[in-house]
């Protein structure tokens, strides 16, 4: 079947996230899912991107073909081409359409050995290779610092050349990962340019890693009741599923049609479900709700599509905030899958428990990231990590008129009764 005999036809997803997309099909593959959504045909296909604006008092249209690979949900092709329908839109209320100009690489005059003359050359071709941003980051480096070598010839150049550079860099408190940048610019283009150093005498400053939550009680506590407590509803509620051990993208793309209230035995509040288009491992996994999720949903302002109308972005703007407010500057919002790992691993979770949590595909995985020798002791993760940071009292919206034993039972009906003394010995 040749390629004329596509059409464009409009994608409906019921999220409404489609619009100006049209998938490139034949007649005979144009199926609806039985929610009357697109569904992909069963090979490689296109997806064009149309979008129009207004440009100088005047219309502006343009649009975009895009490869989607065979096996791509339309979902998933349609989330990965949002950021490009943004960049077509915001190129053409600048500009009024979407032509790039042929990038002009100049001719490299072989006898031109200055350094000013090298970079140039070398940075157009990168600009060919690899993103904007990193184009960005090389030029960056280059006009703060690299340039002072721009009279050099290359050949000249020495190894204490870029020391010096380095040192200087060092003296102004610059960080290791910004200095090791030199790096990434010098060595690649003295290298292409026939210009070998010794990289092992050159001293770069030890890049750090990054601190792993140790899993202390009480600063998980701080950390959970500071996010729990947060003043943004939206980012409270996205904070709340990432203390129960989702991925920040498998917790904005969450929709209303994920969740199901429906109770059971085995669901006592209701469940959702991910699907595998938005889980790191393409694997659909189903989680419990609890009544801190239950709360976290139903502060939310939407009834349909996505459940939190926030972009990540927008997310870690306010987990720095969070943090900052606590003089917490040594964690990123990943961790807090390790601290709550660790925290209901050393407070007795079952280690099978723990990685149903943190969704890993292998066990191993979380045995080489958190378990320690004494996580002997079957508790339900999520159960013991709320437990221990003590959110059932305060953190969701229902009255607690029973004792303590009977306020947790009700919580946590699947706990027996020697897990809930357990807890209370901890919450003391």
């Amino acid at each position: 079947m040749g390629v004329s005999e596509h059409k464009s036809v409009k994608i409906k997803l019921n999220n409404k996230t489609a619009s100006g997309m049209y998938i490139l099909i034949s007649n005979d593959e144009i199926k609806y899912t039985k929610d009357n959504e697109t569904k992909a045909p069963n090979r490689n296909y296109k997806i064009q991107v149309a979008v129009e604006v207004m440009h100088n008092n005047k219309r502006a249209r343009g649009k975009e073909t895009f490869n989607i690979r065979k096996g791509t949900s339309i979902a998933k092709a349609v989330r990965s081409l949002l950021g490009k329908r943004e960049d077509m839109i915001s190129t053409l209320k600048s500009k009024g359409t979407l032509k790039v100009k042929k990038k002009l690489i100049p001719k490299i005059d072989t006898k031109d050995r200055k350094f000013k003359s090298i970079y140039a050359a070398w940075i157009t071709r990168k600009q060919i290779e690899v993103s904007p941003s990193t184009v960005r980051m090389y030029n960056g480096s280059y006009r703060v610092w690299i340039k002072k070598l721009d009279n050099k010839i290359i050949d000249e150049i020495t190894e204490d050349d870029i020391q010096n550079l380095i040192n200087e860099m060092i003296t102004k408190g610059k960080k290791p990962k910004t200095i090791t940048i030199v790096k990434a610019v010098l060595k690649p283009l003295l290298d292409t340019n026939d210009v070998t150093l010794n990289w092992k005498k050159i001293i770069l400053p030890k890049i750090e890693p990054k601190e792993k939550s140790s899993g202390d009680d009480e600063k998980a506590k701080l950390i959970a009741k500071t996010l729990l407590e947060y003043k943004h509803p939206t980012a409270r509620g996205v904070f709340t599923f990432l203390l129960s051990g989702r991925r920040i993208n498998e917790t904005i793309l969450m929709e209303h049609s994920h969740i199901s209230y429906k109770k059971s035995e085995q669901y006592p509040y209701g469940y959702f479900t991910l699907p595998k288009e938005n889980t790191k491992t393409n694997t659909e996994a189903t989680y419990a709700l609890t009544p801190l999720l239950l709360n976290a949903i139903k502060i939310q302002k939407t009834t349909k599509g996505e459940i939190f109308d926030l972009k990540a972005i927008s997310v870690h703007y306010h987990w720095k905030l969070a943090m900052e407010s606590i003089g917490v500057t040594n964690m990123v919002m990943h961790d807090l899958r390790s601290m709550v790992a660790v925290v209901a691993l050393r407070n007795g979770a079952d280690i099978y428990a723990v990685s149903k949590m943190l969704s890993h595909k292998l066990l191993s995985t979380t045995q080489s990231n958190y378990l320690n020798n004494d996580t002997d002791q079957a508790i339900e993760a999520q159960d013991t990590f709320t437990a221990v940071i003590g959110a059932s009292d305060n953190a969701i919206d229902v009255e607690i008129i029973e004792d303590e034993y009977q306020t947790l039972k009700k919580l946590y009906p699947n706990a027996s009764d020697d897990k809930i003394q357990q807890v209370m010995e901890i919450m003391k």
